[in-house]
């Protein structure tokens, strides 16, 4: 048997890439395998990279360079009759504070690239044309058996099996867990063209009409663009791809804006599935991205949800395997993602089967929705909370066991179990520096606010608090009290960010979620909240 190591994961795509670099980072020893011998392509693969996922790629160090990838989306359309548009501009609103807003347009195979580029200094190394045969697990690890791509058989013993290969997981279905959901009846097209439009390039654009739905995405590129048709019929028997000439037909049913394709890169169709599995956790097995929800690409959230599942449960597993924190931390990888993915793939069930839907009814909505989208996207909720689902930095965990409230809840401002906000304070010496650039490379990072009208004595508690707690696992940043070793907050900007008048704690998660509040600080509760998570039990498992 091959030598062991602490985690196996199956699937080189956007998932498994973070996965690996994720765990590699915390010091897990990694193997990463891939059935493909080479990346699929990338025509019919993920193209957007949601704000949230921008954050992720910040923490780790690679945002920079897929920016230099990306098309910036300037805004979501909405056509009307005779070519005209409803616009919602894509623009950061000051509760989100984050220092990358927007969707970004990224071809899959280069997110797969910025993904990978970590890996070789992190000691990893992406073996392709390798597959899971089998395996087997027991109370201390799993045997996995590796099929190469010459039919030769290698044996690794792996401390945890990681499934993110796909919607049809051989990690999942080894697990024999269920995979519920069901296949659309619609026939979907889609086509990779360079087209000539009087639609400008960088923005989404959405197309309800009679006889179908029509989106288009921008690609890097002149005047290239993904266009996606949804066509409430059942597809052809034959399932060949569709020539220029039915593509083209199709799209003028769909689109009311002349256009001439002046070339076509790829053209497919294919079916839509929606499914979610009925957990995400089995001993030590665990499954992310499709293999453990699949759903419609309303929303671009597919590849993102699964490079968030990896970024959660990558942190708790290097924790609990180096003994650092209990092993109790594992199952709320399942309490926190699970209940995203059944919520995402209801929510685009809901919009799937109000907008692709078959029926005289489905045909009706179809024709006055584009009036009623046009209305509701000039009211700013409407577009506060359009933007807050789509960037995915609204998803939040309060009912994890992880997320502690302690006080009462603000009522403006994040509380446990939600995103942690970004905010620019001032050093000693005046430089700027950002909440987020504080907190990069640290474990856990805990916020201590001096408040509003902070005092001598209150500075002074703040930085005897942060002396007695931090440490290698626990960086302690003071905001707002730069004379207790800390950063001011002249504006205000970062106790409004959090929603914080006195003196408070706030301990943010190495993924970038509130786990503990204390607001007002109550440094007993604090300090139990701190316990229960860095046990001397867990240091000594």
């Amino acid at each position: 048997m091959a030598g062991a190591v602490d985690a196996l994961v199956v699937g080189g795509g956007p998932t498994g890439l973070t996965m690996a670099g994720e765990l590699a980072r915390r010091g897990l020893t990694v193997r990463i395998v891939d059935k493909a011998t080479e990346p699929p392509p990338d025509h019919s693969r993920a193209l957007a990279v949601q704000t949230r996922t921008m954050e992720i790629f910040g923490s780790m160090g690679i945002a920079d360079t897929a920016m230099e990838h990306a098309v910036r989306v300037g805004g979501i359309n909405v056509l009307l009759a005779h070519g005209r548009r409803a616009r919602l501009p894509i623009f950061n609103f000051p509760e989100l504070s984050t220092p990358t807003p927007g969707i970004f347009v990224i071809q899959q195979f280069d997110t797969e690239r910025v993904l990978a580029s970590r890996l070789p200094a992190l000691g990893v190394t992406l073996e392709r044309g390798v597959e899971l045969a089998s395996y087997a697990q027991d109370s201390a690890g799993v045997t996995c058996a590796l099929r190469r791509a010459d039919g030769s058989i290698e044996e690794v013993r792996a401390k945890w099996l990681l499934g993110c290969d796909g919607a049809r997981s051989p990690v999942r279905k080894g697990a024999d867990i269920a995979f519920e959901g069901d296949t659309y009846d619609d026939h979907c097209m889609l086509g990779d063209l360079v087209v000539d439009w009087p639609l400008p390039d960088g923005d989404i654009y959405l197309s309800p009409s009679r006889r179908g739905v029509a989106a288009a995405f921008p690609v890097p590129g002149s005047h290239r663009f993904r266009v996606i048709l949804i066509l409430p019929e059942a597809p052809p028997a034959h399932g060949a791809p569709p020539s220029l000439e039915e593509f083209e037909s199709r799209m003028r049913e769909t689109i009311p804006v002349p256009f001439k394709v002046q070339r076509a890169i790829v053209l497919s169709r294919y079916r839509l599935h929606h499914r979610v599995a009925t957990q995400l956790r089995k001993g030590r097995v665990f499954l992310a991205g499709d293999a453990a929800h699949i759903h419609s690409p309303a929303g671009g959230q597919g590849m993102n949800t699964g490079i968030q599942d990896a970024y959660n449960l990558a942190w708790k597993l290097a924790a609990v395997e180096q003994g650092r924190m209990p092993a109790w931390l594992l199952d709320t990888y399942e309490t926190e993602r699970l209940p995203v993915a059944r919520r995402l793939v209801g929510f685009t069930d809901r919009l799937f089967g109000l907008m692709a839907a078959h029926g005289p009814v489905a045909r009706t909505l179809r024709i006055v929705a584009p009036r009623l989208l046009s209305r509701a996207l000039g009211v700013s909720a409407v577009q506060r909370r359009v933007l807050g689902f789509v960037s995915q930095l609204k998803i939040r965990y309060r009912k994890s066991p992880l997320s502690v409230q302690i006080g009462t809840p603000p009522e403006r401002g994040p509380r446990a179990g939600d995103r942690a906000p970004d905010a620019a304070l001032r050093s000693e010496a005046g430089e700027q520096v950002h909440l987020f650039e504080r907190m990069r490379g640290a474990e856990f990072t805990l916020l201590l606010f001096a408040g509003r009208q902070a005092d001598g004595a209150a500075r002074d508690r703040l930085r005897r608090l942060a002396a007695q707690l931090g440490g290698p696992d626990l960086r302690v940043v003071i905001v707002g009290a730069p004379e207790a070793g800390g950063y001011a907050d002249p504006d205000g900007h970062a106790h409004a960010a959090y929603g914080v008048q006195s003196t408070a704690a706030v301990l943010v998660r190495p993924d970038g979620y509130i786990g503990v509040r204390s607001d007002p600080l109550d440094e007993g509760e604090l300090g139990r909240a701190l316990d229960r998570l860095f046990t001397p039990r867990a240091k000594s498992a």
